[in-house]
């Protein structure tokens, strides 16, 4: 781990599926289904002779990449790392989080109430003055990393609080290297949109 040390104890997500993939599955569907999905494109295009079908698989095929992909990065990424000194959370598009173990004081488990959709589980890393430190999510085992950072694990997900309640309570809290399949969906979906508004005004220019 570079300037901070050997690790001495690792940890990586409880899960070894996400939307009902797993690493190897994420990675044969992304690569596979990328090429099939555009020789698809082409072979509509050639068939049809008009950009309509092309341009819907097409954004078919961004959205669903996205999805898979972020499957796939997540599975391969996300882990946690644990120094003499020093506490490494590296999320699943590989950026790393470090602080310092003598600055956290306890983990704490609670369940954050999203826009829609049930609770998501999520632990608090916090200092003395119970600011947020980071966040994860619930894929790891909490305890686990309470007893190597020989700090103790409080609270419970079934203590419920919207996100204004916990940066309310934990400042800082929304600092979280930490993303879930809904909001990945939300994002990837208003980005296809976009994408797709803009081939349309391109296609439409070109056809004029």
């Amino acid at each position: 781990m570079g300037d901070y040390g050997s690790v001495v104890a690792s940890f990586h997500p409880t899960v070894t599926t996400v939307l009902g993939l797993d690493r190897e599955r994420a990675r044969r569907a992304l690569f596979i289904g990328v090429q099939i999905a555009l020789l698809l494109v082409v072979f509509s295009r050639l068939a049809t002779s008009s950009w309509e079908l092309p341009v819907g698989l097409l954004l078919v095929t961004i959205l669903g990449a996205a999805i898979v992909g972020w499957v796939w990065l997540f599975l391969t990424n996300s882990s946690i790392a644990l120094t003499a000194e020093y506490l490494l959370i590296t999320n699943w598009r590989n950026s790393t989080t470090v602080i310092a173990r003598g600055d956290v004081a306890k983990l704490i488990r609670i369940g954050i109430r999203p826009f829609e959709g049930p609770p998501r589980h999520a632990v608090i890393g916090v200092d003395a003055a119970d600011r947020s430190l980071f966040a994860l999510g619930g894929a790891y085992n909490a305890t686990a990393i309470a007893r190597s950072l020989s700090v103790p694990l409080s609270g419970s997900h079934d203590d419920v609080m919207s996100l204004r309640e916990v940066h309310k309570r934990y400042p800082g809290a929304a600092r979280s290297p930490v993303a879930d399949p809904q909001r990945v969906l939300v994002f990837s979906a208003a980005g296809t949109v976009v994408i797709g508004v803009i081939a349309y005004i391109v296609w439409t220019a070109l056809r004029s």
